[in-house]
């Protein structure tokens, strides 16, 4: 399963500290893999933004120095970083305005909620699987397809085939276990030979799946427990 990075930066260590331990057990509850990072200085976090590279970032507005809503418009507008996504965190309640010029995803008010906060995440996690990509090189050519296009993925003779939700399928040279860790929420691998996006699952039983193109596929003994802890993690989340 791929891993996505968070930052947190505020300049008050506990809420650092209480934000990583919600997020570590929201982790375990929906088996996602992060890697957290915090920052108690801002001028500090913005030198190392571009290193670090977060897939999501939790900024308190009143950070001294360089405000929460100056950082922003650094990665909007310096960096030209569309695709991070921000949640804005503060004990105030009135930045309605300032804020939606950076086009933040949330905001958050402290004491945050443990279940406001596991909206957030359940949300910047179909944001990043809607908008990221898998990429393959074939015949020397490099190539990227949205996942979201991606009903599953099945291997054959040193070949991984990419079956698309409009019918295209796609291949290149390769093995699918060296992808299947770095795959978004939502792809499981259900056997040696196939890897399913769940949002094209039509339905299900306890040893095969149909997807919505009508191919029926066997579901390994081996992996049927954890096909059915995703399925579940997913309903509740």
């Amino acid at each position: 399963m791929k891993m996505y990075k968070i930052a947190i930066c505020d300049d008050d260590a506990i809420i650092c500290e209480e934000l990583e331990s919600k997020i570590i057990e929201y982790s375990f509850d929906r088996t996602v893999s992060f890697e957290i990072q915090k920052w108690n200085d801002s001028v500090l976090f913005c030198n190392q933004i571009v290193e670090y590279n977060p897939d999501i970032l939790f900024l308190d507005i009143e950070i001294p120095n360089f405000s929460g809503v100056e950082v922003a418009k650094f990665i909007r507008n310096e960096l030209n970083n569309e695709n991070l996504i921000i949640f804005f965190i503060s004990y105030k309640k009135n930045y309605a305005m300032e804020l939606f010029q950076v086009h933040p995803h949330d905001f958050l008010v402290k004491p945050i909620e443990t279940q406001k906060l596991n909206r957030a995440l359940d949300k910047a996690l179909k944001l990043l699987q809607l908008n990221s990509y898998f990429h393959y090189s074939y015949k020397k050519k490099n190539y990227v397809v949205p996942y979201s296009e991606v009903m599953y993925f099945y291997s054959q003779n040193k070949t991984v085939f990419i079956k698309k939700y409009d019918g295209e399928t796609l291949s290149y040279l390769g093995k699918l276990k060296d992808i299947v860790l770095d795959l978004p929420l939502g792809f499981v691998c259900i056997s040696k030979s196939y890897i399913i996006n769940l949002r094209y699952l039509k339905s299900w039983k306890s040893d095969f799946c149909t997807m919505k193109d009508g191919m029926e596929l066997s579901i390994a003994q081996s992996k049927r427990q954890n096909f059915k802890t995703v399925l579940l993690q997913l309903e509740r989340g």
